[in-house]
């Protein structure tokens, strides 16, 4: 989850349905309805209730309930937390799948360790 000095920059409520491009800095919390495109080099928290469905280019995804569909991208990290379920492609250096989460699709690293990691 985002620290407390984190600022949670945008927020998509419960009952909210939003389709199209999205894009945000700082960290965006889900807990309605949004499908398409997803662009950010920040977080993306997907809380119980939420379901997100298309492409996701992020910096980080944290999956704490819902349901995450698609083609997923994270340049940091993607966690997964019961009872959250990502089902699709997911392409990051961490992945982080908690007991009793459900992840349903492939996993890729990349070769390439992320900026600021050194080489294995």
């Amino acid at each position: 989850m985002p620290d407390d000095k984190d600022e949670m920059g945008s927020l998509l409520g419960k009952g909210s349905e939003f389709k199209g491009k999205l894009t945000f800095l700082g960290t965006v919390r889900i807990e309605g309805r949004f499908e398409g495109d997803v662009l950010s080099d920040d977080t993306m928290v997907v809380a119980e209730g939420g379901e997100v469905k298309g492409t996701l280019d992020v910096g980080a995804l944290i999956v704490t309930g819902g349901l995450v569909e698609g083609t997923i991208r994270a340049a940091r990290s993607v966690e997964i937390h019961p009872p959250g379920r990502v089902v699709g492609d997911v392409k990051t250096p961490s992945l982080l799948i908690e007991k009793g989460a459900v992840f349903q699709g492939t996993s890729a690293m990349p070769d390439e360790p992320a900026a600021g990691l050194p080489a294995r």
